[in-house]
């Protein structure tokens, strides 16, 4: 599934759990979708580099989410990438693939004339799995919800493409990243926040916030934050200002894509939030935004959010 600036995070289920245990743990995960009924040849999942030359059985792979592609890359398959979704943006060797369309709206004319042997998605995607199926071509979807099934889904996306090690130092080195952010805040309080994963531009009405069994949510605690919204029923949901108020967030941060001018975005959208002066994160003049596109993610970039939540909740502690 694919995200941009001012649109709706879209992810799924379940809280973040054994962060501070030995990061090189590794676990058998439960497998993700095969729509073609064939499992993934045994085998081998690091970093960016091209592996040396072996027999793969798929050799002609396309990534259908940006989230897909930057795990692909991390993994070390590039040479094998002949395609990307249109939405993705990293890393800078995948805008020189070419482009397949979106999520939703799929260039099926481009897929065909690429050959894949794989095709790689992220969720539910019948109707590119009706097509896939159609035309004799591996179709994996990769179920990308909260912070652990990332590294779940990255390791069977290494065992489907025959880098299972690769796919092991990657989730360590993830493991690791997220693990060196607890000594910045474990002494610190947890702060009341509220991540805003879109809104009526210009406005405060419309506002959709993040709640339990996602990615993000994990990260909101991984940063030494509470999510005031963790008790929702839904994963996203669009809240009234009597629920803001109610809440009482201490910080406000805004999760937008890449493509704007970050200061600017920043001075309008506590302008546009000075419009709830009652909210204490409005008073302490506390509301944020990230503007990057691993904000909106759920791949291996996610190390990097949480860096920067950590660095926004506890802003001017010491």
């Amino acid at each position: 599934m694919e995200s941009g600036k001012g649109r709706f995070v879209l992810a799924g289920a379940a809280f973040f759990v054994g962060l501070a245990a030995s990061f090189l743990l590794t676990r058998l995960p439960a497998a993700p979708a095969w729509n073609t009924g064939r499992r993934p040849a045994e085998s081998s999942l690091a970093a960016s580099q091209p592996v040396p030359e072996r027999e793969y059985r798929y050799r002609r792979i396309v990534c259908m989410s940006p989230a897909v592609a930057e795990i692909v890359f991390a993994l070390g398959a590039a040479d094998r990438v002949v395609g990307v979704s249109q939405h993705t943006r990293y890393p800078p060797e995948a805008l020189k693939k070419p482009t397949c369309g979106g999520f939703f709206n799929p260039n099926y004319e481009m897929l065909l004339s690429l050959q894949p042997d794989l095709i790689i998605t992220q969720g539910k995607a019948e109707a590119l799995s009706h097509f896939a199926n159609g035309n004799h071509i591996d179709i994996l979807s990769l179920d990308l919800r909260d912070l652990e099934s990332i590294f779940e889904q990255t390791a069977w996306a290494g065992r489907a493409l025959q880098l299972e090690a690769e796919a092991e130092l990657v989730c360590a080195e993830m493991r690791y990243r997220l693990a060196q952010v607890h000594p910045q805040i474990s002494r610190k309080p947890i702060v009341p926040v509220v991540l805003v994963a879109g809104r009526e531009p210009g406005t405060l009405n419309g506002i959709t916030v993040v709640g339990p069994g996602t990615f993000l949510n994990d990260l909101i605690q991984v940063a030494g934050g509470r999510n005031v919204f963790s008790d929702l029923h839904t994963s996203y949901a669009v809240v009234n200002k009597e629920a803001l108020l109610e809440r009482a967030p201490q910080v406000v941060v805004e999760l937008q894509g890449e493509g704007g001018d970050a200061r600017a975005e920043q001075e309008e959208t506590r302008e546009v939030w000075k419009g709830f002066p009652s909210l204490p994160a409005v008073q302490q003049g506390r509301v944020y935004v990230v503007e990057a596109s691993y904000a909106l993610i759920p791949g291996p970039r996610v190390v990097l959010l949480a860096r920067r939540l950590a660095e926004i909740f506890h802003e001017g502690d010491g």
